[in-house]
């Protein structure tokens, strides 16, 4: 017996020392930089990623960053901004405007605009605001604005073409499946809205009626819990807790782990012309041609194979540039 268990204790060290061997990096890609605490990061979890013109914005568990041009980061905290919390959760740009929201572990911070020169607060009630507690902006193809709350629906910014109101809502009362609203994205005349319990298509008003068609269990989704949301004209991809869903010609389909997914819990989609990315809780893949590429983890670069959120814009030299929020930091990815 002793033999035997010497045995077992030498070939699982063999095994240790195996090195593991990592993915191919997708072709056209390129890792161009980590950022860590050790870089600047005020905190390595990321939450949320938003790319403006001039800045990148970063949210993470302690305060918002903001990465400029010339590769320098300074923070915005509850000391030098009108952020009333630490954690950003969620972000989006609308022209050279940043709109945010802040959280406590208890507590929602409302919805906030940075125009470049000031900070404009909205709460709820006061500011025709449906809920504090945010948890995704979205920017449709005519440049509506709009906000998903935790419980209480959707609200979007009216106050540029009605002086009367700052903003007007959505909610299972004029016809979306849930209020609980988890991610958002749009194509042409379409705002896709990712719940708890399916997704809502918003097409607009006819009269006192909203025109929303709803995805369910019972109409044909495969899974009702949407965890991401990315659109092209031709199809819509919805994250979930069971894998990849794809709406294609009238109907959808199921991605799992047999179609090569890391993980069949999506954290983050993002769509770069004919490419989608894949975020997982194990690692960062890539769909090209109905194909899902093996993933890159932290073997490959990242900070942690864990991802967060993703984000696609312009770096500094006008490029393309793969934004990946991690547990423990944020990678840049060129594409060559």
């Amino acid at each position: 017996m002793r033999r035997t268990g010497w045995w077992v204790i030498m070939l699982g060290c063999l095994l240790a020392a195996v090195p593991q061997v990592s993915a191919v990096m997708p072709a056209g890609l390129q890792l161009e930089r980590v950022l860590t605490p050790k870089e600047g990061l005020s905190h390595p979890v990321i939450l949320s990623l938003a790319v403006g013109p001039e800045h990148v914005y970063i949210g993470t568990r302690k305060y918002l960053n903001v990465l400029k041009k010339d590769g320098t980061i300074t923070h915005w905290t509850p000391e030098n901004s009108k952020l009333k919390f630490l954690m950003i959760p969620a972000m989006a740009v609308r022209g050279h405007e940043l709109w945010t929201t802040c959280r406590s572990p208890v507590a929602g911070g409302g919805t906030y605009r940075w125009d470049g020169l000031q900070w404009e607060w909205f709460e709820e009630i006061k500011d025709d605001m449906q809920s504090n507690y945010v948890s995704c902006f979205h920017v449709d193809d005519k440049n509506v604005l709009w906000i998903g709350t935790e419980d209480q629906g959707l609200n979007y910014y009216v106050h540029e073409t009605n002086p009367f109101r700052k903003f007007g809502y959505l909610a299972t009362k004029k016809g979306i499946v849930s209020n609980q609203i988890m991610c958002l994205t749009s194509r042409p005349g379409e705002l896709w809205i990712g719940t708890v319990a399916g997704i809502s298509v918003y097409r607009g008003q006819e009269g006192d009626r909203a025109l929303v068609t709803n995805h369910t269990l019972t109409s044909g989704l495969p899974a009702d819990r949407i965890t991401a949301l990315a659109a092209t004209p031709e199809r819509v991809y919805a994250g979930s807790t069971l894998g990849l869903q794809i709406f294609e010609n009238g109907s959808w389909r199921l991605l799992g782990k047999e179609a090569g997914l890391a993980d069949a819990w999506i954290t983050a989609l993002a769509v770069d012309g004919s490419d989608l990315w894949i975020g997982t809780a194990r690692g960062l893949q890539v769909m090209r041609g109905g194909r899902i590429e093996p993933p890159i983890d932290h073997r490959d670069g990242l900070p942690a194979h864990q991802i967060r959120c993703l984000a696609i814009g312009r770096g500094p030299d006008g490029g393309t540039r793969l934004y990946v929020g991690t547990e423990r930091g944020l990678a840049i990815f060129k594409r060559l």
